[in-house]
């Protein structure tokens, strides 16, 4: 069978030829014809190579030093062709080869195949592997094994499948090593299912896997926490009688720990160590072990594993000790547990990288041992080591974590001196080690000077520096932030919420000494006139806006926001729009005509049941009786609205003429010590959530069975009936009127409707 890769002529382009320098070059130097004409373009395009080519090229290398007759030597192509691959420029490579090959003087024997497939697999290039490929004249099963490694490595299993297909249009059979690097290509990519199937139709095509088909099938498993069917791989292997290696029990491990399963991590090391011939734990093995303990928080058990080095006489990787800092030195107590990690490393002759230094001194910081982080960043350096922003990084977090501005901010300027890129999460770092030593106005200066650097503020440098104007009470601030925010597209999110929002409500509450300032009456009904009402109002739609759901502490500060003040003489104004006298010598029932109830801007009421249609609420059920009213894990202001809610509820159920049932407020107590003759004696008292709603009963007139210490008072039905139904006499003819005649005529157009709906009459009149 004809291969799918056999040569083809292809026309030569105009586009083509404008390509890289060097394909000038060798059209230009293998180029006959008129004299000077001829010699005027070689000596062109020679220059052109000399501008082009890199500096560290041998002189023997320069065309204008060659013969241009000579330019068809092959030798001298061929030493391009290396010079292009060891720089990593594979398009040239290609764009050379491809020239060759049109001329007829392409011969591929000549060329490594396995340099060029692997620099395409180092550097992930699987588009310029295939193009190499379809040059070989008659490849080999090898060379497709070489093309699928490719694939691999840039986990492309598309790529990987068309390998496959093209081994079958060249006539060949795909042996195990393919397949078994087509199942670790989906593994890599994620895809279970499809590394499963493939390992199925490996089955069906006669091809026996090997211990290192069912190490990628693990491996797959793992990546994704499929515990269950990375041992379902292992009991095949065993029934298959092949003997499990270091690492099929390293995947094993590895998939444990990912799936928390870390005493199944031990019993694996154990079954290692139980084979006919022990397999020894390698720093693979050590590393997933420490890990998985880390995962579940069992840091002693991660130092014990950590002792298995010792034992095994395990050398180790610099990414070894790595995971070891990050399992076994998560706080600030591990310090000298990390200086050990560090002293056996240098004793075994580790070199540490960058990213150990860099985890040695986030240790460092949540130690609190600034100077000691910056000693090892100074040791470093001493040795001549590569140190990066990563370290600066850590060393910049370490100084926020000890919350030393000074430092960091010495440290901010020995980056810049040194023309280090900053990143945002070391700026961040900075601009928290300010907030939390109180310099906002330098914190502000920062993220000045990251806007000015072309770095983007995220959600985190936002959300401290609101903290940070919410401690100061800089409310100026917290809003100038808010709109830059809004302008660089970061959502509000909670903290930055609860700050405005708190600080609103803090001045709010002082506004409210002044009723009349805060309250509006003109339009006939009650309704705050505040800023900070509205304000408080606009940052809780943002947070909606934004996706986020509030938490009941966000929404009990905006209650708060819209709690009318208690004054007495406002109190009585807003039920004298109602009547000019009552049949009562108080007025106190009245409030059930007041929308809010007297209480709360009737807003209010209506952000209580979006919250329960959020769910940051409970829904109440009117079916049952009694209805049953949880407020003990309410604040003060959600627990009073709350409740109000739910006799907005029941007033429209009775003006739809259905009967009351009870209602079981469920309260907070506190345990309280008092002295008595007999000595200290516990009580059990109202909570602070208990007393409000109790209070806030009070004042509405609306009376209650039970005491608030018991943790349960309980409002008959009838009683709320007649509270939400006052009777008021008219000034004019003394007669009494009965002001429920709206509701009325509400509850009779609702059984209206009811009664067209049950006789299926619908109308959108």
């Amino acid at each position: 069978m004809e291969s799918s890769f056999s040569v083809k002529p292809r026309p030569v382009s105009v586009i083509t030829c404008r390509g890289s320098p060097y394909r000038r070059i060798v059209r230009a130097i293998g180029a006959t014809g008129n004299e000077d004409s001829g010699d005027k373009r070689s000596h062109r395009d020679a220059g052109a190579f000399q501008r082009h080519k890199p500096t560290s090229m041998p002189s023997s290398f320069d065309p204008v030093e060659k013969n241009v007759n000579d330019s068809r030597n092959p030798s001298w192509q061929l030493r391009v062709y290396n010079q292009l691959l060891g720089e990593g420029r594979l398009n040239d490579c290609i764009e050379l080869l491809e020239d060759l090959e049109e001329t007829g003087l392409l011969d591929m024997d000549k060329i490594y195949h396995v340099r060029f497939f692997e620099v395409c697999r180092k550097l992930k290039a699987v588009k310029q592997a295939f193009q190499f490929t379809k040059l070989i004249p008659n490849p080999t099963l090898s060379t497709f094994n070489m093309l699928m490694s490719v694939c691999t490595s840039a986990q492309d299993s598309e790529g990987a499948f068309q390998v496959l297909k093209c081994v079958e249009e060249s006539g060949l059979t795909a042996d195990c090593k393919l397949y078994t690097s087509l199942i670790s290509t989906c593994a890599r990519s994620g895809k279970v299912d499809i590394m499963f199937k493939v390992f199925h139709e490996m089955i069906n095509a006669g091809v026996e896997p090997n211990v290192h088909t069912y190490g990628a099938l693990i491996d797959g498993c793992a990546k994704t926490g499929q515990l269950a069917k990375a041992f379902g791989a292992y009991g095949i292997l065993r029934s298959k009688n092949v003997k499990p290696d270091r690492v099929v029990f390293n995947a094993l491990i590895t998939a444990c720990g990912q799936s928390g399963e870390v005493d199944r991590a031990f019993d694996v090391l154990a079954e290692m160590q139980a084979e006919a011939q022990p397999v020894d734990p390698d720093h693979i093995t050590i590393g997933a072990l420490m890990k998985a303990c880390a995962g579940t928080g069992q840091i002693d058990r991660a130092k014990d594993v950590y002792n298995l080095i010792r034992k095994y006489g395990i050398q180790g990787t610099a990414r070894l000790y790595t995971i070891a800092l990050n399992s076994c030195c998560r706080h600030g107590d591990d310090w000298d547990f990390a200086c050990r990690i560090y002293d056996d490393m240098i004793k075994k002759g580790v070199e540490p990288d960058e990213v150990f230094i860099s985890a040695l001194i986030d240790v460092a910081g949540h130690a609190g041992k600034v100077d000691a982080a910056f000693e090892i960043l100074q040791e470093a350096r001493a040795k001549g080591m590569h140190i990066g922003i990563i370290s600066y990084s850590s060393l910049m977090g370490a100084c926020s974590n000890a919350r030393d501005w000074q430092k960091a901010l010495q440290l901010h300027d020995d980056i810049n001196r040194l023309n280090l890129k900053r990143t945002v999460p070391m700026m961040n770092a900075l601009i928290t080690a300010l907030c939390d030593a109180d310099q906002l106005k330098l914190a502000m200066n920062i993220l000045s000077e990251m806007r000015d650097a072309g770095l983007c503020p995220n959600a985190i440098s936002y959300s401290v520096l609101v903290v940070a104007s919410e401690k100061k009470d800089d409310i100026d601030t917290g809003l100038m932030l808010l709109s830059q925010a809004k302008n660089d597209g970061i959502a509000l999110n909670l903290v930055m919420c609860r700050c405005l929002v708190s600080m609103c409500l803090k001045r709010f509450q002082a506004a409210c000494q002044f009723p009349e300032s805060v309250i509006s009456l003109t339009t006939g009904r009650v309704q705050l006139n505040s800023k900070w009402t509205s304000l408080a109002l606009m940052v809780y739609r943002e947070i909606l806006k934004g996706g986020a759901a509030p938490t009941a502490g966000e929404l009990s500060q905006v209650l708060g926001c819209l709690k009318l003040p208690l004054d007495a003489s406002l109190r009585s104004r807003l039920t004298e729009n109602l009547v000019a006298s009552t049949s009562s010598s108080s007025g106190e029932n009245l409030y059930a005509l007041v929308d809010g109830f007297g209480e709360y801007d009737p807003r209010a009421l209506s952000l209580v049941e979006e919250a329960s249609s959020l769910g940051v609420l409970p829904l109440v059920s009117f079916k049952e009786s009694p209805i049953v009213v949880d407020t003990r894990t309410m604040q003060v202001h959600t627990a009073e609205v709350y409740l109000l809610t739910v006799l907005k509820g029941l007033k429209y159920r009775l003006a739809a003429g259905a009967k009351l049932p009870n209602v079981t407020i469920l309260v907070t107590t506190e345990k309280a010590q008092i002295q008595t003759s007999a000595g200290q004696k516990t009580i059990t008292i109202a909570g602070r959530v208990s007393q409000a709603i109790a209070s806030m009963l009070r004042r509405l007139g609306l009376l209650y069975i039970g005491n608030e210490s018991f943790g349960k008072i309980r409002i008959n039905g009838v009683t709320i009936r007649k509270w939400l139904q006052p009777k008021i006499n008219s000034p004019f003819n003394q007669k009494a009127i009965d002001l429920n005649s709206s509701l009325r005529h509400l509850g009779s157009g609702i059984s209206r409707q009811q009664l067209k709906i049950r006789t299926g009459y619908f109308s959108l009149g």
